[in-house]
């Protein structure tokens, strides 16, 4: 179809000879067609057929040229557009919004956390329902969503469950869901979509910006939580870790690799997801070092361009960790190689699943076989490790960088020195210090002393 930007005094001398139909470019969805003894506006419209569910464009008459004028066409296709737009928005559901909020929001962000988002979104956000007699929240309108809808939403994310879901493997799984934690994230998130929504356009308002956690109950309380050398050495027998570094290890349901992964989290105080995704690449035992590359450190999309790969300095005892856990990987390039593989031996190589080392974790204490009091978990084993640092007298500046921590102030701006070697002498210090604990002997160890700082 031609495309040309109609004027009435080009519609005055139009004299078609055949019947011809001719797009406005001036007024999208605008249409004359004309023949040699009339001339007649249409517009294009979207109608669904009730009986496949399809969307078809069907032809609307708006009227004859010139009882028609040009203008008036255009006002009516524009008419119908904003009534059309509004329409729209009124039948725009929770997941609807929920949609266009990953797309343009969750979608620039980096990968894990956008996939971190929208697993709270999905399983506390769309599927939740604040009342049993109605359907899933995805399913309601938005329009009709007040706050006192989105505080019950939340309610129930609180309300610690489990449920059966498909593993990645096929398999069906238990999983824990809910919790003040999730549902601190759900109120987050929701507040996100409903904030994304209003500043599209798609809604007028937000039903969920007045809600505070502290009111709903949820107000973040900061952890403190960290292992004295008794709970230390629960854990590592817990773990039967001597007996894994001797080779003298009995199989246990909870896998070596599993359990390795855990310990040695103590000894290279970094973050899970890099040790989960971490590869042999990465690691050279000989000079003790493993490099982590930078997509895979917490860090902001825009600082990703500056960065480098952080250096992690590894103890004696994670070295002998990591060759064990060499051992285990066989052929597998992760250093957290998945157990399952052996019994798929056509299957790709990869790395355990994001959260194993957190729910083994969890299952170690729910047991009863890890007794120590209170809720650890996998995130409190780098507090643990600063604290013990921190007892043992290492400078701050290289307890934090051991961390990957950002110093504070305008330390952040001028302080750039990897300091690998003084970071090598506390992780030798603070691995020592959990040897004598995991080894039975005596837990008093030397801090280091101003002779050894310079």
């Amino acid at each position: 179809m031609k495309r040309i930007e109609l004027t009435s005094e080009w519609l005055s001398n139009w004299t078609p000879t055949r019947r011809t139909e001719i797009a406005d470019r001036g007024c999208k969805g605008l249409v004359l067609r004309g023949g040699p003894t009339s001339a007649v506006f249409f517009r294009w419209e979207d109608a669904r057929d009730e009986a496949t569910g399809l969307v078809r464009r069907k032809r609307v008459r708006l009227g004859a040229w010139p009882a028609l004028s040009l203008g008036d066409a255009r006002k009516m296709v524009n008419d119908a557009k904003e009534a059309a737009a509004v329409e729209g928005t009124a039948d725009e559901t929770v997941e609807h919004l929920a949609k266009a909020y990953q797309r343009d929001i969750l979608a620039k962000r980096e990968p894990a956390s956008a996939a971190w988002s929208w697993g709270i979104i999905r399983n506390h956000v769309l599927a939740g329902k604040p009342d049993p007699k109605l359907p899933p929240f995805g399913e309601w309108p938005a329009r009709s969503v007040k706050a006192p809808h989105v505080a019950a939403l939340i309610r129930a994310a609180r309300v610690e469950r489990t449920v059966e879901v498909t593993g990645a493997d096929g398999e069906k799984v238990s999983r824990r869901l809910g919790g003040p934690a999730a549902a601190r994230a759900a109120l987050r998130e929701v507040k996100a979509i409903f904030a994304a929504a209003v500043g599209s356009g798609s809604l007028e308002m937000t039903p969920a910006g007045v809600l505070q956690t502290a009111a709903l109950g949820l107000k973040k309380t900061p952890r403190g939580r960290k292992l004295d050398a008794d709970e230390l050495k629960a854990l590592f027998e817990a773990l039967d870790l001597n007996a894994i570094l001797d080779g003298t290890a009995k199989p246990q349901k909870l896998s070596q690799t599993v359990r390795l992964g855990i310990a040695l989290l103590f000894y290279a105080p970094v973050r899970s997801h890099s040790l989960v995704a971490a590869e042999w690449k990465e690691i050279d035992l000989d000079a003790a070092r493993w490099t982590i590359p930078v997509s895979k450190l917490k860090l902001h999309r825009d600082d990703r361009a500056e960065a480098r790969p952080f250096v992690v300095p590894l103890p004696g005892t994670a070295i002998a960790i990591l060759r064990r856990l060499r051992d285990l990987a066989g052929d597998n390039p992760f250093v957290l190689a998945s157990p399952r593989l052996s019994a798929k031996p056509k299957a790709p190589p990869r790395h355990i699943a994001p959260k194993v080392l957190v729910r083994a974790l969890a299952r170690l204490q729910e047991s009863g076989r890890l007794a120590l009091g209170s809720r650890f978990t996998i995130h409190d084993a780098r507090r643990t490790w600063r604290t013990w640092a921190g007892e043992l007298r290492v400078p701050f500046e290289v307890a934090e960088k051991s961390l990957a921590h950002v110093l504070p102030g305008v330390a952040a701006t001028y302080a750039h020195a990897d300091r690998v070697e003084e970071r090598a002498e506390a992780a030798e210090l603070v691995a020592a210090a959990f040897d004598r604990i995991r080894l039975g002997e005596a837990t008093k160890v030397t801090p280091i002393t101003s002779a050894t700082r310079r």
